[in-house]
């Protein structure tokens, strides 16, 4: 080890590594667990990284401080242009919302709404419409109705 470990004797360095091999482990399991129940839709997920990282540092320092201060230092040097990079394009994210795509039920209703106004338009256009063409006419209007009633249900029903 040398210079770093140099204050320890080799019964106390193995019990210290001992250690360190059962906390790491057990810290990053919990870790785990409480990130996956936090809402990290719009979070900074880096910093979260950040604070794993000094917990391995903490561990480390334990064996050497010389050590855990040196490796800190260069965490802080390739890590916070990471961190920065995370933010700016978390920032992006947020300002242009991605679009979701509608349910296919929600698109087979709109294509039977499209249908029947392309029917309704067919019927108007007609040069003598007789009772019969109307009463098709409202129908088909009454369909473009519900189709697009039944959408907005469909919608309401995914949030």
């Amino acid at each position: 080890m040398g210079a770093f470990g140099n204050e320890f004797d080799a019964k106390l360095l193995i019990g210290l590594g001992v250690f360190a091999a059962m906390a790491a482990p057990m810290f990053g399991f919990f870790y785990n667990n409480l990130m996956d129940r936090l809402d990290s839709e719009h979070e900074h997920t880096s910093l979260y990284v950040a604070g794993g990282n000094l917990f391995t540092l903490l561990i480390g320092a334990l064996i050497s401080w010389k050590a855990a201060v040196l490796f800190f230092l260069l965490f802080v040097l390739d890590g916070l242009p990471m961190i920065i990079g995370e933010f700016k394009r978390t920032a992006k994210k947020v300002k242009a919302p991605r679009r979701r795509r509608m349910p296919y039920a929600a698109n087979g209703l709109l294509d039977e709404a499209k249908m029947s106004s392309e029917n309704a338009r067919k019927l108007i256009g007609k040069t003598e419409v007789t009772k019969d063409d109307l009463r098709l006419i409202e129908h088909e209007l009454s369909t473009i109705t519900l189709k697009i009633m039944e959408v907005k249900q469909i919608q309401i029903a995914e949030r």
